[in-house]
């Protein structure tokens, strides 16, 4: 069975693309990744990689284990980290997984109240947030969807319509509604250039023969509200999380010139009881601070 060591050095490949860059990222020399490599393949008796130009790329065999490796490596680092803070705390902290909809500043200053364990913020890219809490590499997050699946639970916050975010000054933020041109006219700020099923491609842009073709992806509502305030392009966003940002004047959120159904959020959290402590107390305070109250 190959040690610990040799995943993390199919990960690093996988990730770099040379064995250069991978050596450099994992703290080894080359000629000590080249002997690794080498000494993985005598072990298991098939290659793992083959070489297009400066690259290694990974044969069939060689992606078999890059998936095991991307299993397994985040929970013995996760893992590790518990067991150092059990040592010194007695009990690891909890995980909350931070995506996209990263607007959550208002809830900082109660993030420890009702409790007493510490608490990560581990941010994810959208298309890793439902596998890192199925992996257990994160023990909360809030979501759209909750896979359903044993040892997960979930407390609903509240339903949200998707809405125009554009500066003050836009034309556009003269009207009752937006309708979908306007997205195509300029920068269209999208946490995500892949179209979602039940989002504004689906029941806004489709149905008005509109693609915004000059889409720029930031994976951060933050960064994105900043942008528009700034006046570099507009969005679409959840209601709850610009309605903070319009308050104070900063940008202006309009309907889209649709029905858009409303959304529901939940705060999703591993079922186990150190974990229930933290989260109800958490939605309960989420929905206080992000639900509608107009």
């Amino acid at each position: 069975m190959l040690d610990i060591k040799f995943y993390v050095l199919i990960d690093a490949i996988a990730t770099h693309g040379t064995v250069h860059d991978a050596a450099a990222a994992i703290g080894l020399t080359q000629p000590a990744a080249t002997h690794r490599i080498r000494e993985m393949e005598r072990r298991l008796g098939v290659s793992l990689f083959a070489r297009e130009g400066r690259r290694l790329v990974l044969t069939a065999s060689g992606e078999r284990l890059l998936e095991t490796a991307r299993e397994i490596l985040p929970r013995v680092r996760s893992a590790e980290l518990e067991a150092w803070q059990l040592a010194r705390h007695g009990e690891p902290a909890l995980r909350l997984g931070i995506g996209p909809y990263d607007t959550f500043s208002k809830a900082l200053p109660f993030l420890y109240e009702h409790h007493d364990r510490d608490i990560d913020l581990v941010r994810l890219p959208l298309d890793e947030m439902t596998g890192a809490l199925l992996a257990r590499r994160v023990d909360l997050t809030v979501m759209i969807e909750v896979p359903v699946q044993r040892g997960l639970a979930c407390e609903a916050l509240f339903e949200e319509p998707l809405v125009a975010v554009l500066p003050p000054g836009h034309p556009a933020a003269e009207g009752a509604a937006v309708p979908a041109e306007v997205f195509d006219e300029g920068r269209h700020f999208t946490y995500s250039v892949i179209p979602e099923a039940g989002h504004e491609f689906e029941y806004f842009f489709q149905p008005a023969g509109v693609y915004p073709s000059h889409m720029v992806q930031i994976e951060s509502v933050a960064l994105i509200l900043e942008l528009v305030a700034a006046g570099k392009g507009i969005s679409i966003l959840s209601r709850w999380a610009v309605r903070d940002a319009a308050r104070a004047g900063r940008v202006v959120m309009r309907p889209l010139d649709v029905a858009m159904p409303q959304v529901p959020w939940y705060l999703a959290f591993a079922d186990e009881p150190r974990v229930r402590e933290v989260a109800e107390p958490l939605a309960a305070t989420l929905r206080a601070l992000y639900s509608d109250a107009d």
